[in-house]
């Protein structure tokens, strides 16, 4: 029997991990807000709410992860060079969770 866990396991690592998500999100092209929020909810059927997204997007913003950049579709957020330089190590980063999440879920040694 499969235990039920609400919100889901991976709708729970989204948003813990929501400012790396969006960082591989914004490697192919600056994104809204409201196209990452949808690429989310097609490509893990996860709806994060907007003032969610936006605000992540604020604080990477301020890290200077990400730029804002004003146009007609409104605001479009691409990386910078620090932000790139995240992003291409995200399978380091991804390890890197991946083995304290081991050692945080261990129950019995």
């Amino acid at each position: 029997m499969k235990p039920e866990l609400k919100p889901t396991v991976q709708e729970r690592s989204l948003k813990a991990f929501l400012d790396l998500a969006i960082l591989c999100a914004l490697t192919d092209h600056p994104m809204t807000g409201y196209e990452i929020n949808r690429l989310f909810l097609k490509k893990h059927r996860i709806f994060i709410g907007p003032s969610t997204i936006y605000s992540k997007l604020t604080s990477m913003e301020r890290k200077g992860w990400i730029e804002c950049i004003r146009n007609k579709a409104g605001r479009v957020y691409g990386l910078t060079e620090k932000g790139r330089k995240i992003a291409a190590k995200m399978a380091d980063i991804t390890r890197e969770i991946q083995g304290f999440i081991r050692i945080m879920l261990k129950c019995r040694d």
